[in-house]
């Protein structure tokens, strides 16, 4: 018996869609890495991680930020995020509901 997809999304995909936000809010937004651990509700040391890819799969933070569809995605969701019109919790989980399927596909293959 597999894992349910959720499983495999909670584990990899999350992870990586929020590596990548944190990515655009510091590389497009310049923001500081206690900004963006503040805009996401998460601790400094987790955004560290993501940058050293201790919490997120590198291949499919490298996917996500590879793809213009994506990144055009996140960008939208990290101005949302920086101008406070955008809860994180629900702007993780609307990323990982858009972009879930997707990646699972892309990783598949």
């Amino acid at each position: 018996m597999g894992k349910p997809p959720c499983e495999y999304r909670v584990k990899y995909v999350l992870p990586a869609i929020r590596a990548a936000v944190a990515t655009v809010l510091e590389r497009d937004f310049g923001l500081s890495q206690y900004r963006v651990a503040k805009v996401l509700g998460i601790t400094p040391a987790t955004i560290c991680n993501y940058r050293s890819l201790r919490r997120s799969s590198a291949r499919l933070l490298k996917e996500i930020l590879s793809r213009d569809d994506v990144v055009d995605e996140v960008r939208s969701i990290a101005s949302k995020l920086v101008s406070g019109t955008l809860d994180p919790e629900e702007a993780m989980c609307s990323l990982c509901r858009k972009l879930a399927d997707s990646l699972a596909v892309a990783s598949s293959n």
